[in-house]
């Protein structure tokens, strides 16, 4: 949590620092402790390491298991964990985030703050993208007027609307002017740049072929089956220790861990079963590691559904979704019982958030005043319909399909005519994309800060807001909140805006999670970090 965020900045910038607090401490201040789980230690604990891992020798093909495949392997489109993984492995942002989420010079070697709309950005010199053209200032500003492009859909469009212009000052500087004071602008330029001339010589092709600055380039793309990646000698931090990586898609999580134990995989990460973490402790040959994640485990209602759009059958839902005995017996405790957007530790949390606890009657009442009665036979019926509700997750993670049929049978209990549909990830995720479900049980990872947490989820018209789900107070707090530099006043904005997300039940929050990683003991220089996981691949060497 020490480490200065503008390090190497050049002088006559470090005056702006006071008045850019409320930025600096998004990223800096205690995420790594926001979900910590009452078991697990404040710190990432390792067991089963040897006493004395045998020498690291240069080369060698690591093996990592995923659980679903990557969507695209272009940076500015990518929405799913996978793509994440690739994108830390092909590309670099002009920022990096380190393991304890503040932001640090990557592609850009300094920057300047003159005042509150106005960034400057030195970058490196004499970096070349994986096929061999030079890196320059051209390719940031295209990285991002493409982002911006409404016509582009980049999913992460709305962290960057605040940037009215990108100038190129010269090849290795870029200035970037906003329209309003934005907290967050530092730990979101830690999006990937790609290149210019690659991308318009072949923007088809570009998704699966990727280009970049990064340490691997992706040479081999399976479908649904593995990626292969071969070190890039030419990487500007050094080149990788590692001859190459292959990431294997294994969607079952205890496959994974078998593969892992019996020497197939190398490293294995989260989503993890409760089970397999417990026997991974002490294994001998494995290293396991336990951290909070900056994410949580939620159950998405879909505002714009007819037989959930009265809050009141929001509301009551949520007094029907056992919290607690959710994450005691499908996760074996694992993680921390969450009610809000914002982790606990992070700045912006309030520990008096309101939530809903596990109440049946109250959930009667609810539904009673919302028009819902039941008839004669037990069923809840309004103007000839029976209250009707379709509660789906991905195949992938069975701790989630364990889930669905828990609120099968609560809702069903209840009168209500509960199903599930339990689809593959890409089929699942395209559906919550496209509005096309009731519940959906899925997750949130990387909200490295509170606007993360907030905007495109629960703003109007956010990119992430799949559920439609809106209100115009809520927005216009977290509007308010992104423009205000002083922590104080912002955290009582979020304050405010997390109240109205739990008061209208757009999310049923279940499980702020841990960032769990296991690993065979010949793997050296992993380091943990929960929110780029793989930052440090360059320096991670196999052990003879």
């Amino acid at each position: 949590m020490t480490t200065p965020l503008h390090r190497t900045m050049k002088a006559g910038t470090q005056q702006h620092a006071t008045r850019h607090i409320w930025l600096f401490l998004i990223v800096a201040l205690l995420v790594l402790s926001a979900c910590a789980p009452a078991a697990a230690p404040a710190a990432p604990a390792e067991s089963g390491a040897a006493e004395s891992a045998p020498a690291a020798a240069a080369g060698g093909v690591l093996r990592i298991g995923l659980d679903v495949d990557a969507g695209t392997g272009d940076p500015r489109l990518s929405s799913d964990t996978s793509a994440l993984r690739l994108r830390e492995l092909v590309y670099n942002g002009l920022v990096k985030i380190e393991p304890d989420f503040s932001p640090a010079p990557a592609l850009a070697e300094s920057w300047e703050n003159p005042d509150d709309t106005t960034w400057v950005f030195n970058l490196r010199p004499d970096v070349t993208f994986q096929n061999g053209d030079p890196f320059t200032a051209d390719d940031v500003k295209f990285t991002f007027d493409t982002i911006l492009d409404p016509d582009f859909a980049s999913p992460s469009r709305s962290f960057y609307t605040p940037i009215t212009n990108i100038e190129v000052v010269d090849p290795l500087t870029v200035k970037f002017t906003l329209d309003q004071p934005y907290g967050p602008f530092l730990s979101y330029m830690n999006m990937p740049i790609v290149p210019k001339a690659a991308f318009e010589a072949d923007p088809e092709g570009f998704a699966t072929n990727p280009i970049g600055t990064g340490p691997f380039k992706l040479v081999d793309w399976k479908r649904g089956d593995s990626m292969r990646l071969e070190a890039n000698p030419t990487y500007w931090d050094g080149a990788p220790l590692l001859s190459g990586i292959e990431m294997r898609v294994v969607p079952d999580n205890s496959a994974r861990v078998v593969a892992l134990e019996s020497g197939d995989l190398d490293l294995v990460q989260s989503p993890m079963s409760p089970q397999d973490v417990k026997r991974l402790e002490g294994e001998d040959g494995i290293v396991l590691n336990r951290t909070p994640a900056a994410g949580y485990t939620y159950i998405n209602l879909n505002c714009a559904d007819e037989m959930i759009s009265d809050v009141r059958v929001r509301q009551a839902l949520s007094h029907l979704v056992n919290r607690q005995e959710i994450l005691d017996s499908i996760y074996a405790g694992i993680g921390q019982l969450a009610n809000g957007p914002v982790p606990p530790g992070m700045w912006a949390f309030s520990p008096d958030l309101p939530s809903y606890a596990y109440d049946p009657e109250a959930a009667r009442a609810l539904l009673d005043e919302a028009g819902w009665i039941l008839d004669d036979s037990g069923r809840r019926m309004k103007d000839g319909k029976q209250l009707s509700i379709v509660v789906r997750t991905h195949s992938e993670d069975p701790d989630r399909r364990q889930v669905t049929e828990v609120l099968q049978a609560t809702l069903a209990a209840e009168g209500i005519d509960a199903t599930t549909n339990i689809v593959d990830w890409p089929t699942f995720f395209a559906d919550v994309q496209a509005g096309s479900y009731q519940m959906a049980i899925v997750g949130w990872l990387n909200l490295n800060n509170p606007d993360a947490a907030f905007f495109r989820q629960f703003s109007d018209g956010g990119a992430a807001n799949y559920g439609k789900c809106i209100d115009p107070e809520l927005d216009a707090l977290i509007k308010q909140a992104r423009a205000t530099l002083d922590q104080t006043a912002a955290k009582e904005l979020y304050t405010q805006a997390a109240k109205l997300v739990v008061d209208n039940a757009f999310y049923i929050f279940l499980q702020y999670q841990e960032y769990i990683s296991a690993h065979s003991d010949k793997v050296q220089g992993f380091v943990v970090n929960p929110v780029q996981n793989f930052n440090s691949m360059s320096k991670v060497s196999l052990s003879q």
